[in-house]
């Protein structure tokens, strides 16, 4: 295993802590990927064996054990392995899984990242659940490593946003008005002319999902700083006054009320390769 840099740890801190107020904020439908896991399920004895990338800090991971504990039949076993590089997510993570509760799963956190990580081991279902985005020009790589990974009858599941989702537009201001941050981002569109060029089938859901940036636009709130810097994937505190305007104009020209909260919308699809 390759141990983290230190600019590594820093990053990672400073993502859980964004992620933290993201997750707080963020209207998800997590049911369409545990309809569409349910869906192509096919349990092969004795054991249906998920691997998650990019587990994060566990909270589809529960959601996803709850289900398939009550799918796959009684006397399967349910293993279920999770690749997660930050040591704070991996905390949280580990802090989510109640082990009366999951007992009788054969669980498994790892620190590496997928590009690190190797097993002999075959799965039923592979997932990276909005996990995909930072893995630039590595893709295909490692679509085709998850299909290798993947036991007959076995699929790769893969949850990103889609270009309307405003996160985009506001990475891409931040990124221009500073000449800092990315200038590019995965995106479920792009996802799939990298599958189309692989040569393999797929199925894609597309469906709604809102972010709640009320925070945002709060004066001298420090969750809506962390907030605006997850919507910047950077350092917000770097843009002037006037640069923060141009990002809250973006954010509210994209915005409805919704229950009296300003929401922006950030639509996301999940695609589904089968072995």
């Amino acid at each position: 295993m390759v141990s983290p840099t230190e600019i590594e740890i820093k990053l990672y801190e400073a993502y859980d802590a964004g992620y933290q107020v993201f997750l707080k904020n963020w209207q998800v439908n997590r049911q369409v990927g545990l309809d569409l896991m349910q869906k192509y399920l096919k349990p092969q004895p004795p054991q249906v064996a998920v691997l998650s990338v990019g587990a994060g800090p566990g909270d589809f991971d529960v959601q996803v054990i709850r289900t398939l504990k009550q799918k796959i039949p009684k006397e399967f076993k349910l293993r279920y392995v999770a690749v997660e590089p930050n040591h704070l997510h991996r905390q949280r993570y580990e802090q989510k899984i109640n082990p009366s509760e999951f007992a009788d799963v054969d669980l498994k956190v790892h620190p590496e990242k997928i590009e690190e990580f190797w097993t002999d081991e075959k799965f039923d279902i592979i997932h990276y659940t909005h996990s995909m985005y930072h893995m630039p020009d590595h893709e295909p790589q490692l679509v085709q490593k998850a299909m290798e990974m993947l036991k007959d009858n076995g699929f790769l599941i893969i949850t990103l946003d889609t270009r309307e989702a405003v996160i985009f537009d506001t990475i891409f201001k931040y990124a221009a008005l500073t000449g800092e941050g990315f200038t590019d981002m995965l995106q479920m569109e792009a996802m799939q002319t990298i599958v189309d060029d692989l040569g393999l089938s797929y199925e894609v859901v597309n469906y709604p999902e809102y972010m709640d940036v009320t925070l945002c636009f709060e004066e001298n709130s420090s969750a809506g700083k962390v907030l605006m810097d997850f919507f910047c994937q950077a350092d917000s505190s770097l843009l002037s006054d006037e640069q923060r305007q141009e990002i809250l104009h973006l954010l509210a020209s994209n915005m409805s009320e919704k229950d009296g909260r300003k929401v922006v919308p950030l639509p996301a699809a999940t695609m589904v390769i089968c072995n």
